[in-house]
């Protein structure tokens, strides 16, 4: 791969790193907001299990599903400049999901009662279970609206335009605030939920949209038509199977979570959401960035057979999500009251919901590392049109987490259901690596194991700086907003340099790289490691 390329793809990563992380701080100023205004009690939680349902659908079946499969045979096209069959796959595949989702979505409207029994079984106020039902029909119509979304994210992908696609959600976050802070009036009126259900609904639209001109701009003079009997198109439906199985697999789990969490308190669907929503931050800025830049380029290497390269990318991408996932699972374990005080404690928002999702949050994060890792594995498994091969690790979350669930919620209350995530997280990261060493001849484990162990070395001093630099400017300043976010700050400022001066003793390669793309430095070879595309002689 020539430098330019590399050099195009770091700046890629760097732009849709700051992207990320931009739409996810909005993300939780959203939450701010409609805890805020709306408070975490049972109507919340009436909400939450409404969003989760139609979500959790459109992620199997809709958005993510489509993308994944879709990807790998478009840029195959491309690749061998075979423009106008690609584009009428783009047409075709795009028709068959407006009429396939429309008719689900539809289905999930009229079947919204039997939805809601099914996902909260553990509810029994009515009033909490009708208003479910209601938001759960203004919102079920998502699960088309992201399909499109998410065929055209594939298409802007595959030409290596990530700017769009990483802008939607800021503009998404936006229209909700807005719906929240302007429209929704007292969070005790259960009509303030529908105005947030259906300012959820304009979002989508609105993502739907602002892809639309950039799709259509770059779109193949005659490659516009339907063309059902091509090779493309069952080749993404032979695809598209184990891609929905393998996510329907890993969507049951968040199911039963719901389900169990159910049984616990009207509130608990809620509190774990919103806990998940921080744990969320940091690795969606890193992960998902890192495996959304590389999908296309690992597609591009397993299409040539370029499996030296494959692998190269493969390992230097889990080694740097691992380097920096890891320290904030220590911060939100050691620093996670205080960080969900800053963040959450406002409005109808008290203590025991600040304590209630910090417990929360602290057993996600004992996983983080390696839900970010599955990320970019599930991918190269994409990559290779090997899509198949992860359900049987699969098989095996699904009962292991069903299990752990069931076993941990009692002493752990919503902590169990989180401890249960990240228990699942580790076993399914260690299935994925044995697989795809056999696929692919190597994942260079060894380096990635030795990596992984020099950040967890290096989170002991992270640990002690961070959580006394918080108690020590805790004591002094107090608890007012401005001191809580001078004391936390300051916790986790002192907590990463302690780290990455660990790291630096530790002879880390991953702290370079890392701070290169923060850096925005112009050597392409110090930037391109960054997104995972090092010689092959480096490894």
């Amino acid at each position: 791969m020539g430098n330019e390329n590399k050099r195009s793809l770091a700046v890629a990563a760097a732009f849709l790193m700051a992207a990320t992380a931009g739409s996810r701080v909005l993300g939780l100023v959203r939450e701010q907001v409609m805890l805020s205004y709306l408070g975490l009690g049972p109507a919340m939680g009436a909400f939450t299990v409404a969003f989760k349902v139609p979500s959790l659908i459109r992620t199997l079946v809709a958005d993510t599903a489509l993308s994944a499969a879709f990807i790998p045979v478009f840029s195959g096209l491309l690749s061998e400049d075979r423009r106008k069959e690609a584009w009428r796959l783009v047409s075709t595949i795009t028709f068959l999901a407006v009429v396939v989702l429309g008719a689900v979505s539809a289905l999930g409207i009229w079947f919204a009662p039997q939805v809601i029994s099914l996902a909260a079984p553990g509810y029994k106020d009515p009033a909490t279970i009708d208003l479910a039902i209601g938001l759960t029909k203004v919102m079920f119509p998502t699960v088309m609206l992201l399909g499109v979304t998410g065929i055209l994210m594939g298409v802007l992908n595959s030409y290596d335009h990530f700017t769009l696609p990483a802008l939607a959600p800021i503009v998404w976050n936006i229209i909700i605030i807005a719906s929240v802070v302007f429209f929704a009036g007292d969070g005790d009126d259960p009509r303030a939920f529908y105005v947030l259900a259906w300012g959820t609904v304009a979002g989508t639209v609105a993502q739907l949209v602002i892809q639309l001109p950039a799709v259509w701009n770059r779109r193949e003079r005659g490659g516009l038509r339907l063309d059902f009997r091509h090779p493309a198109v069952r080749q993404v439906g032979r695809l598209l199977g184990p891609v929905m199985l393998t996510l329907g697999i890993v969507n049951f789990n968040a199911l039963v979570g719901t389900i169990v969490a159910s049984y616990i308190s009207l509130e608990a669907p809620a509190v774990i959401d919103k806990a998940f929503r921080l744990f969320q931050l940091p690795q969606g800025m890193f992960a998902v960035a890192i495996g959304t830049v590389l999908f296309p380029t690992l597609s591009r290497f397993a299409a040539a057979g370029r499996f030296d390269d494959f692998r190269v990318a493969l390992s230097s991408g889990a080694r740097q999500i691992f380097f920096v996932t890891l320290p904030f699972s220590a911060f939100f374990v050691v620093l996670g009251v205080p960080t969900v005080r800053l963040v959450f404690e406002y409005g109808k928002i008290g203590p025991s919901d600040t304590a209630a999702m910090a417990w929360a949050l602290a057993f996600y994060s004992l996983g983080m590392a390696f839900v970010s890792a599955n990320t970019l594995l599930n991918r190269a498994f994409y990559g290779i049109q090997k899509a198949w091969l992860p359900l049987i690790v699969g098989v095996g979350n699904l009962t292991l987490y069903t299990t752990l669930a069931v076993l941990l919620y009692k002493p752990l209350g919503v902590g169990g259901v989180t401890a249960a995530t990240s228990l699942v997280s580790v076993f399914n990261f260690l299935g994925l690596m044995l697989l795809l060493r056999r696929e692919i001849g190597g994942v260079d484990g060894r380096r990635i194991a030795l990596s992984f162990l020099k950040s967890v070395i290096a989170l002991l001093p992270l640990s002690a700086a961070g959580y006394g630099a918080w108690w020590l400017v805790d004591s002094w300043l107090g608890r007012s907003t401005p001191a809580q976010l001078v004391s936390v700050s300051a916790g986790y400022g002192l907590g990463l340099l302690a780290y990455v001066l660990a790291a630096r003793l530790l002879r880390m390669e991953e702290v370079g790289q890392v701070l290169g793309v923060l850096r925005r430095r112009r050597d392409p070879h110090e930037v391109s490691e960054v997104v995972t595309l090092e010689d092959s002689d480096q490894v």
